[in-house]
Parts: C-alpha cells; sequence; structure tokens
C-alpha cells in the first residue's frame, strides 16, 4: 500500500522523520515485523541520523552527487571503512530515494550513481586464524572440538556437519565421507572423533554408534543451535566470533599452508569452482598460485587429479 505523499511531505517538511519513515515502510515488501523490512528501516535511520548532524534536506538537495559521495564517505568513516556495511547502507538509501521519486516527492535519486567500496579478501572470506582456532580447542568440551576441528580441518559446511552420521566415518577415523567426497581426517580430527564417539557410547564390543554425530533430542541440530555452540565457545575462549563458514576457510588456509593447490583446495571443500578459492589465495603466503594455475591452464603441465 502506497503512502498518500501529500502526508509524507507534511511529514517530513516539519521534521517529523520517524512518522515518515514507518510510513514510506508500508511500501516495502514482506511482513512489517520481517528482517527485510527491519533492516531497510535501520539503514533509513541512520541516514537521518547523518542528515541532522550536517544540517542536510532530505528532499531538497542542491548538489546530488556531492550530498552522495559526503554520505558514503561518512559511512566508510562511521564502519571503519566494512564494505559489506557501508554498501547495504548505500543501497538502502538508494531505495529511500527511489520510493520517494515514485511518490513524486523527488525529481532525482542522488544515489543512483554514487559507487559503493571494494569488498577486501578477508571481508569477502572470515576467516578463523590458527592462532583463534588454538585457542577455542584449548577451552572445548569433546563435542566442540569434534564440531570445530571438522570445520576448521575438515572444511565441512554447517549443513554437512548437522547432517553427518557415524556411519559416514571410517572405523579407523582416518576419513569420512561427506557430499559425494572423501575428506582425510588430520591426527587432532581423529582423535577428537575418538573422544566424542566414546562419550556417546562406543565401545569395543558394540563398535561405534548410530545415527547422527550431533543432535538435540533424537534431532538433527538446527542452524542456530550450531551457531549458538560456537558463539558459545568464542565467548569462553575470548575469540571474536564469526559465522561457522570462517572455520571452513581455515580449512582452506590450512592446506594452501600445506602446499595444497587450488584445484585441491576446491576438491577438499567440495567448491563448485575454483574461483571460490581465489580469496583465500589472496589471503594465504601464496598469493601468486591464481596467476600460475592460470598459466597452466593456458598449455602448461596438468595435475593429477587431487588425492582425497
Amino acid at each position: 500500500m502506497a503512502p498518500s505523499p501529500d502526508t509524507l511531505r507534511r511529514l517530513l517538511e516539519r521534521g517529523d522523520f520517524a512518522a515518515a519513515l514507518d510510513l514510506l515502510a508500508m511500501a516495502l515488501p514482506g511482513p512489517p515485523t520481517g528482517a527485510t523490512r527491519k533492516n531497510v528501516l535501520s539503514g533509513w535511520r541512520v541516514f537521518v541520523r547523518w542528515l541532522e548532524i550536517e544540517g542536510c534536506s532530505l528532499l531538497n538537495v542542491p548538489d546530488p552527487p556531492a550530498f552522495a559521495q559526503a554520505y558514503a564517505d561518512w559511512l566508510a568513516t562511521e564502519y571503519g571503512g566494512v564494505a559489506a556495511t557501508v554498501n547495504n547502507r548505500l543501497v538502502q538509501v538508494r531505495r529511500l530515494y527511489r520510493l520517494l521519486g515514485e511518490l513524486g516527492l523527488v525529481q532525482v535519486n542522488p544515489f543512483v550513481s554514487v559507487q559503493g567500496r571494494p569488498h577486501a579478501p578477508h571481508e569477502r572470506r572470515p576467516v578463523y586464524t590458527a592462532d583463534e582456532v588454538a585457542r577455542l580447542l584449548e577451552h572445548a568440551s569433546a563435542e566442540e572440538r569434534a564440531l570445530v576441528l571438522l570445520g576448521a580441518h575438515g572444511g565441512l559446511s554447517g549443513p554437512e556437519v548437522r547432517g553427518l552420521t557415524f556411519g559416514a566415518v571410517a572405523e579407523d577415523r582416518s576419513s569420512l565421507r561427506v557430499a559425494g567426497r572423501t575428506v582425510a581426517c588430520t591426527p587432532q580430527l581423529r582423535e577428537a572423533l575418538d573422544a566424542w564417539a566414546r562419550l556417546r557410547g562406543e565401545t569395543p564390543l558394540y563398535g561405534p554408534p548410530e545415527g547422527l554425530l550431533f543432535s538435540r533430542g533424537g534431532a538433527a541440530l538446527s542452524d542456530a543451535e550450531l551457531r549458538a555452540k560456537i558463539f558459545r565457545l568464542c565467548g569462553r575462549a575470548g575469540v571474536p566470533y564469526r559465522a561457522w563458514h570462517a572455520l571452513r576457510h581455515a580449512a582452506g588456509l590450512k592446506l594452501l599452508a600445506e602446499d595444497a593447490t587450488q584445484r585441491e583446495v576446491t576438491a577438499a571443500l567440495g567448491l563448485g569452482s575454483r574461483t571460490a578459492v581465489k580469496p583465500l589465495i589472496q589471503l594465504s603466503s601464496r598469493p601468486d598460485l591464481t596467476a600460475r594455475s592460470a598459466r597452466r591452464g593456458q598449455g602448461g603441465r596438468k595435475r593429477s587429479e587431487p588425492v582425497q
């Protein structure tokens, strides 16, 4: 439902931004309490705060390019140059002016051509460092230790870990099968899986337990439950929390540090394309690997298939 342009103009001209934004938000997709609407409204409120700081008008913008660039520069300072956040805020304010234009309240969208910030490799690929992984393991329970190492050494994704069964793990813990690939277990991961299996009831007579490695009430962990386990462990270890894929990226960096090729890392992590590994290569101590891989692809000697 589109808000009344006359009502919006009156609210904006008298500086009642809160009411105006709430009214404008009615034109956004999704339920009123949905995440999309909340996020966009949050971005609009940040923009209004900047307007008040700078004493600028929302509707009357004399120099649109300079106005938009000034806000982009302020965002970069406000958010410490984090590209993802800056770019999201710019998308949100661009959407605000698009709605205002559709309602006939502005003629020009100042943000239509403003450039966002390029993502640095470490922002595209958040990662737990080797030191951070070691600190997590120092504070981890048997279950948490197995979880961390399945990500940071095995390179499993969150859904792969949540669906992993004891039957997918080799009896000697040397490897496991997941999503059609074989993952070699490091000595630390083997020990962690051994310890967790014993706690779950493994005995020499009856062998390993059956079913899921990690469960709650017999059901697989939800994504939120898995994240919560890592979040609590990070709090105890004094390590900044990052999403599960940061553990997976740690596995990729570990493989690169052990001289794995781009192709081998792609296969080990179960990625669809070698392109996905490039940001990790730039974070590694082997940033020239991408260029060398490209030269091989143009006629150089081909390596054998990666060893799993």
